[in-house]
C-alpha cells in the first residue's frame, strides 16, 4: 500500500508540472520571433503545417511537414482559416510532447528544462509559420486577441476611451518584455536584477505613449502598491504626484536591492549592513514626503518598505 500510495503521489507530482509548464506556454504564446513578420509585403507565402513530431535527444522538436499554400493574394479569409489549420497541427504536437514527458518521468532527456525548451521551440515555430501566413497588421491583430498579454490588455482597458493605436503602442512594449521573458526561469540574482531593469524600462516607456487614466488601468492590477500608493496619498490630502514619486522610489528600492544581492565579493555582514543602509534612506525619502505616521501605517501601498529597527 505505501508503494501505491507513492506511485500515486510521483504521479500528481508529474502531472502538477505538465499543468504548470503548459500554462506558461499559454502565457507565452505566440510571442516568439515576431522580427519574422517584417518585410512579408502584400504576398503571402507558403507555409508550413506540421503533421508529426517527435522528440530528439538534444531537446530539438522534430516536425514533418506537409505544404500548405496561402498564396499571393489570398484572401482574410482564407489566411485566417490556414491559421486555424495550423493552430490545431501544432496543439496536436504539443499533445503529444506532453503526453511523452509524462510517460518518460525523470527518464526524460535533460528532464523538465529540456522539456521547456521543446515547447519554446515548438511556440516559435508556430508563430513563424502563422507570420508567413498573416500580414503584419494582421498577425497584430492576432495576438492582441488571442496572446494573454492581448487578453490581459483588453480586460484592463475595457471601458476606456483608447484610441487603436495607444492600444497597439502598449501592447508592443508589453509583448516585446515578454518575448524576452515568459519562458525565462533562470532566479539567479543576476538574472532577477537584468529582468527588474527590463520591466521598469518597459514601464517607463509604457508611462509616455499612454495617458494616466491607462497607465492607471494597466499598472494597478498587477501591483498592489500602486494603487495603495494613490489611495495613501489622498487620505493625506497630498497631490498624485507624491504617490507617483514614491513608487518610483519603490522601483528604484527593488533594483539597488538586487544589485547588492547580486554584487559579487561581499561578506554576509558587508550585504546586511549595505541593505540596511539603503533601507534606512528610502524610509527617510518616504518619511519626507507623507510623515513619518503613514509610514508606520501605510499597510500595502507600503508594505514593501522594512520598518526600522
Amino acid at each position: 500500500m505505501p508503494e501505491a500510495k507513492n506511485k500515486r503521489v510521483k504521479s500528481g507530482t508529474k502531472l502538477a508540472v505538465i499543468a504548470a509548464v503548459l500554462v506558461a506556454v499559454g502565457y507565452f504564446g505566440m510571442r516568439r520571433g515576431s522580427e519574422k513578420t517584417e518585410g512579408t509585403g502584400g504576398a503571402v507565402p507558403a507555409a508550413k503545417s506540421p503533421a508529426t513530431t517527435s522528440s530528439s535527444s538534444a531537446g530539438q522538436p522534430t516536425t514533418r511537414n506537409t505544404s500548405v499554400v496561402a498564396g499571393a493574394g489570398s484572401t482574410p479569409a482564407e489566411r485566417a482559416a490556414l491559421v486555424e489549420k495550423i493552430r490545431r497541427d501544432y496543439d496536436e504536437i504539443r499533445a503529444k510532447m506532453s503526453a511523452e514527458f509524462a510517460a518518460a518521468g525523470a527518464a526524460f532527456p535533460g528532464g523538465v528544462s529540456a522539456f521547456l525548451r521543446q515547447l519554446a521551440l515548438l511556440e516559435r515555430e508556430m508563430h513563424a509559420d502563422v507570420a508567413k501566413v498573416l500580414l503584419p497588421r494582421e498577425l497584430e491583430d492576432y495576438e492582441m486577441r488571442e496572446t494573454t498579454t492581448g487578453k490581459t490588455q483588453l480586460q484592463r482597458l475595457a471601458g476606456l476611451q483608447v484610441t487603436e493605436e495607444t492600444q497597439r503602442a502598449a501592447f508592443r512594449l508589453r509583448k516585446q518584455f515578454d518575448d524576452r521573458f515568459a519562458l525565462a526561469f533562470d532566479v539567479t540574482p543576476s538574472a532577477l536584477l537584468e529582468r527588474e531593469r527590463a520591466r521598469q524600462e518597459m514601464l517607463g516607456r509604457l508611462r509616455l505613449v499612454v495617458d494616466e487614466a491607462t497607465f492607471d488601468a494597466l499598472v494597478g492590477p498587477e501591483d498592489v502598491s500602486y494603487a495603495g500608493l494613490r489611495a495613501l496619498a489622498a487620505q493625506q490630502g497630498l497631490p498624485p504626484k507624491v504617490a507617483a514619486d514614491i513608487w518610483r522610489m519603490k522601483n528604484d528600492y527593488t533594483v539597488r536591492k538586487l544589485e547588492i544581492i547580486a554584487q559579487a565579493g561581499l561578506s554576509t555582514e558587508q550585504r546586511t549592513a549595505m541593505q540596511a543602509a539603503l533601507a534606512a534612506q528610502i524610509r527617510s525619502n518616504v518619511s519626507a514626503l507623507v510623515g513619518p505616521d503613514a509610514v508606520v501605517a501605510g499597510g500595502d501601498a507600503l508594505g514593501w518598505l522594512p520598518l526600522a529597527k
